[in-house]
This record gives structure tokens, C-alpha cells and sequence, in this order.
């Protein structure tokens, strides 16, 4: 489960007033309502970055829950790894470096310190990933042999109206609607990749419908899929999501990747 939506970060083109109006929805008492759903509907697992409002996961331990955290990190103003601390002390099983983390050290020269994240994040004990919109990020991963237990990389068609003209190359829209400008690159790389693959922005942001991103998702070589879900989508998508997996590890499946858990 993404916590965008819980978050407030709508990604929604020219459509200033949606962020708020996604905080406005989600008060605290939904916000608890929602997690809790999606753990009594399969959901293990949650990725918020750690900076973030995130009491509603700690009160959720305390009451019972086990949904799982999966924390968002990067350097912190002064280039440590503060936020890499906060998130072992504060309970995450996963921790990964972001995509505009990871990004920017690359475009600096400086991806040697994500493979120093990466270490410092298994010396907590925690699983230690990568995350990335630009698939350059996973490719010096891979060239550098890190020992990363996950990648999260961004995947979805481009299938939908307001995607990137051919001319737009950059590795996120421009106009904050695309995050994966060639997926046909992704899927040939990650065929490659033997590590477990965290598909996320599946749906760019909402603009693709799950029913076609889902069995995209898992078809093209995804081990898992991170969605922002409200709470009225859950029960739904859950069910989607149990269908395209049996029919996608069934003998008649078309999938070539092997799976990685």
C-alpha cells in the first residue's frame, strides 16, 4: 500500500486543489479506518517516507496491527544519514533510498554514497532497497554489485491520456504526469535483475485503471506492486490483485521473469 494519498501528495497534473482535498478526506479517525481495512483485506505492507506524518502506523502497532512499514529515506540536509536512524528506531522493516534521493547523487557524481545507504541500512538489520523513477539508478546498481535485497522502481504503460509525448525524455513528466518514460526498457533490464522488483506509480497516479495496470504490472516482471489506495478502493482492488496473480503463476501464464520474494 503507497501512503501518497494518505500523505496528501495527489500528483495531479493541473489540478491544484486535489492534495487538499485528499488531507481534507483522510482525517486521522479514516486514516486508521484505512489501514485497517487493508490489513483485514491482505495488505502486509505499507511505504511512507519517513519524514511524514506517520504516527497513524505506530498507533496501529500498539493496538494490534501488523501491517508492516517500508520506509522512505534519503540524505538528510547536511548529506548524512539521519533519516536512515529514525527509520530503524522507529520500527521499519524495509528502508530504501527514494528515487529523487538516489537520482540526485547519481546526477552529482556521488552514487557511491547510495551504496554506503545501502550498508548502513543492513548493519540496522533492516532489508535494504533502492528506489528510482530513472532506470540509470537500478543499472549502477547492478554494475556495482550492491547488496540491495529490494529495488523499487516506477512502471506503467503509456496508455493514457495526459502521458509524455515522444519528444519528452526526461525520467518524471515535466507536467508531474509520468514516471516511467519507457517501460519497454524496464522490463528488458529487470529481466536481468535477480532481486525482488517493488512495481510502483502502476497507475500513473490514477490515470491508469488497475484492471489494465495490474496484470501489466505482474505480466512485465513485477514481483510485488505498491498501490495508494482510499479506503473505498480496497476491497477491490485486493480481489483484482488475488485474481491477476493466480492467473499470472498459472501454467498458461505468459510471464518469463521468475518470481523473487
Amino acid at each position: 500500500m503507497g501512503g501518497n494519498l494518505i500523505g496528501g501528495y495527489s500528483h495531479s497534473r493541473d489540478l491544484g486543489y486535489v492534495s487538499t482535498l485528499m488531507r481534507r478526506y483522510n482525517s486521522d479517525v479514516k486514516i486508521r479506518e484505512t489501514i485497517e481495512l487493508a490489513e483485514a483485506h491482505g495488505v502486509t505492507a505499507i511505504n511512507t517516507h519517513v519524514t511524514q506524518e506517520n504516527s497513524f502506523i505506530f498507533n496501529h502497532w500498539k493496538s494490534g496491527g501488523k501491517m508492516k512499514w517500508i520506509a522512505q529515506v534519503h540524505a538528510d540536509a547536511a548529506g548524512g544519514y539521519s533519516q536512515i536512524q529514525r527509520a530503524a528506531d522507529e520500527g521499519a522493516t524495509g528502508i530504501h533510498m527514494n528515487g529523487d534521493g538516489a537520482e540526485s547523487l547519481l546526477s552529482q557524481g556521488k552514487f557511491d554514497r547510495v551504496a554506503e545507504s545501502v550498508q548502513l541500512i543492513k548493519s540496522h538489520k533492516r532489508l535494504a532497497g533502492v528506489g528510482a523513477h530513472d532506470l540509470r539508478v537500478i543499472v549502477e546498481c547492478e554494475k556495482a554489485k550492491l547488496e540491495v535485497d529490494f529495488y523499487q522502481k516506477t512502471f506503467h504503460s503509456l496508455d493514457y491520456y495526459s502521458a509524455p509525448r515522444p519528444d519528452e525524455k526526461d525520467a518524471k513528466g515535466a507536467h508531474d504526469n509520468s514516471w516511467c518514460n519507457d517501460p519497454k526498457a524496464v522490463i528488458d533490464f529487470m529481466a536481468t535483475v535477480k532481486k525482488p522488483w517493488i512495481a510502483f506509480k502502476i497507475l500513473a497516479a490514477g490515470a491508469i485503471q488497475p484492471r489494465a495496470a495490474f496484470p501489466y504490472a505482474f505480466n512485465s516482471g513485477a514481483d510485488f506492486i505498491l498501490v495508494g489506495m482510499f479506503d473505498w478502493q480496497i476491497e477491490e482492488d485486493t480481489k483484482l490483485a488475488r485474481r491477476v496473480i493466480a492467473a499470472v503463476t498459472s501454467p498458461e501464464s505468459k510471464r518469463t521473469r521468475p518470481w523473487y520474494s
